[in-house]
């Protein structure tokens, strides 16, 4: 399975850069060798991770914890579009460790922390998006 993921926040002036990398890594756990990239994109900072499935295990874990698996697996194939789809998190509860999904990039006033997942196949995505979501009877189909 060819899973590629690929988070973004961007970094408003008035926002400090810890502390929406502190977001994004209460997402993903802290984990040591990821490396979270700021960037200047379009005259603003964007903080980018890019890595594999594996890098979403503790936000699946805070995604069964919640109680969402419906509602995320729901808005990520309302959002696929071929081999691509994402979710939008809000980065102010992201921050505080607290799961918020958003439906639009308006729901979250400072804008969004956007998790993309791209396959390599549309199958990949579609398997990518069960196993996050804890749909076992789906997943382990061949």
């Amino acid at each position: 399975m060819g899973i590629r993921i690929r988070i973004t926040a961007d970094i408003n002036p008035t926002e400090s850069e810890e502390k929406v990398v502190r977001a994004i890594k209460n997402l993903i756990g802290n984990q040591e060798k990821i490396a979270i990239e700021i960037v200047d994109k379009d005259a603003k900072k964007v903080a980018i991770v890019n890595g594999e499935l594996n890098l979403l295990s503790y936000l699946k874990q805070k995604i069964l914890i919640k109680q969402i698996q419906p509602l995320v697996r729901i808005i990520l194939f309302r959002n696929k579009r071929e081999t691509t789809s994402y979710i939008l998190l809000n980065k102010q509860a992201a921050y505080a460790d607290r799961i918020v999904v958003c439906e639009s990039q308006y729901e979250s006033p400072l804008g969004p922390i956007k998790i993309e997942i791209i396959g390599d196949e549309e199958e990949d995505l579609d398997l990518a998006i069960y196993w996050l979501t804890e749909d076992v009877e789906r997943v382990y189909v061949s």
